[in-house]
């Protein structure tokens, strides 16, 4: 009897992590359906200045980013990376990828309901000790705009 019950509970173990581990496989296959895009631009900067470059990957679903920079920002203040939505058909809203780290680089991965929405990717500068999650629109100091698949 107790060699039942422990075969049972056994087997029921078994199928929950069996069912644990495809969800996983199952979500990571949706969200590569579609061939993977790339493409390289130069985040330009006032007048014309090269900032940087940023290299953009989706396949709908997910996105990647990878931007390298050779500036520093002014003492006190940091460079932060936006995905943005210039047309306001898909997100509606800007997403900051995080800061420009002090090597000059940001990695950016995630995987969104559709990745394609974003038309730009914005460099602002911005204070340290900012506590506001919005962009600083008049700090802008690059620029690179995203082709189709983008701003689909």
């Amino acid at each position: 009897m107790i060699d039942m019950q422990n075969s049972i509970i056994t087997t029921i173990v078994l199928v929950a992590l069996g069912l644990v581990g495809t969800s996983s496989v199952f979500t990571n296959a949706y969200a590569q359906t579609e061939p993977t895009k790339c493409q390289t631009g130069a985040l330009i900067g006032y007048g014309g200045t090269i900032f940087g470059v940023a290299n953009v990957c989706t396949n709908g679903y997910t996105i990647n980013v990878d931007l390298a920079t050779n500036y520093l920002p002014k003492e006190g203040w940091v460079f932060n990376a936006w995905l943005v939505d210039d047309s306001y058909e898909g997100s509606g809203y800007p997403l900051v990828m995080g800061k420009i780290l002090d090597s000059g680089t940001l990695s950016f991965d995630e995987i969104q309901t559709n990745a394609r929405t974003w038309t730009d990717i914005v460099v602002t500068q911005q204070p340290a000790n900012s506590l506001s999650p919005l962009p600083s629109w008049s700090n802008s100091v690059a620029q690179t705009w995203l082709i189709p698949p983008f701003g689909q």
